[in-house]
């Protein structure tokens, strides 16, 4: 869409029955309008997560979301305030923001309160700002949680994936060895990160014992996969176990459960610093057109993604191109 086309019409990802990505729908409607207090976001781009297909799915859920039918999806987004409703201070027509709005992301248009919204600095691109609102705040929530620092030896599982990779890079900003799980295929790129990679499945338990003979100081776990009862196995206290993953070993142990419920704006603002200047990266495993949304989330439910998935909500070049 070049500057001066005017839209007519709006478009957003729906469903109208439980199912797997083929529920997914493109549809169109008026172009929303901002009441007073709220502002209108033109979306460059919106990322894909795991909870999302696990809503249009249907199937019951740890977290106790309340789904209805027709439903729109997608909760990560980036783009660019095109309309400010009456009454709002502090933003203006032009301003590039993130965040999230469950259920609203995948559009061409969302409306939504600007205390919800975070400015994208200059330096980082929309689509990678676009796939930061889950990823991001659960990264640095899981990583407060047990206070990391110099001192630490962690064990991140999952370190390739769009919460383990930020979660590790984070620990390593903090001046902690990092130890990641991941595929062989990824190995290199946690190395250079400065991620010492370790491959998940048998024998990871002799491997973390070798690669960190005096011991873990905590684990950070983004997957599941029995990570929480290795991390016992190892002698972790369960205090010092945090699990964004694995409901079930939350409730059998006492370790700890702390997500991105626990960081807003703040933390995201400030991991989108870093990604700005270049301290950690948030790599982007795939991008794909909003009417490509299904193979987005195919891609996603295969689960060998690096980083994160995107749809691309705009024809904006900056919306078409990572960096």
């Amino acid at each position: 869409m070049t500057p001066d086309a005017v839209e007519s019409s709006s478009r957003r990802v729906v469903f109208h029955r439980f199912g797997g990505p083929e529920v997914l729908e493109i549809e169109e409607r008026p172009i929303p309008r901002p009441a007073s207090g709220a502002v209108r976001v033109r979306v460059a781009a919106a990322g894909v997560n795991p909870v999302d297909w696990k809503l249009f799915s249907g199937r019951p859920m740890h977290d106790p979301y309340e789904r209805s039918l027709p439903s729109g999806n997608g909760y990560d987004f980036a783009g660019v305030i095109d309309e400010v409703g009456a009454d709002v201070e502090g933003w203006a027509v032009g301003d590039r923001v993130f965040g999230g709005l469950r259920f609203h992301a995948q559009a061409d248009h969302l409306v939504i309160g600007p205390a919800l919204l975070v400015r994208v600095p200059d330096g980082l691109s929309l689509v990678i700002a676009g796939a930061l609102n889950v990823v991001g705040r659960t990264a640095v929530a899981s990583v407060e949680s047990q206070d990391i620092g110099s001192s630490d030896t962690v064990l991140v599982s999952g370190a390739a994936g769009g919460v383990g990779i930020l979660t590790a890079q984070l620990c390593v900003a903090r001046g902690a060895r990092v130890l990641g799980t991941a595929s062989p295929r990824n190995h290199a790129l946690l190395r250079r990160l400065g991620i010492e990679p370790l491959t998940h499945g048998d024998g990871l338990a002799d491997a973390v014992r070798a690669a960190a003979p005096d011991g873990l100081t905590a684990v950070l776990d983004t997957v599941g996969h029995g990570t929480v009862d290795l991390a016992l196995d190892l002698g972790l206290p369960p205090e010092r176990i945090n699990t964004v993953a694995d409901y079930e070993a939350r409730r059998r142990h006492p370790v700890r459960g702390v997500g991105g419920a626990a960081a807003g704006a703040a933390e995201l603002a400030m991991i989108a610093a870093l990604l700005a200047d270049g301290t950690i990266e948030l790599p982007i495993d795939s991008v794909h057109p909003l009417e490509g949304v299904r193979e987005a989330y195919d891609r996603s439910i295969e689960g060998h993604a690096t980083g994160k998935i995107v749809v691309v909500t705009s024809a904006a070049d900056e919306a078409r191109s990572p960096r």
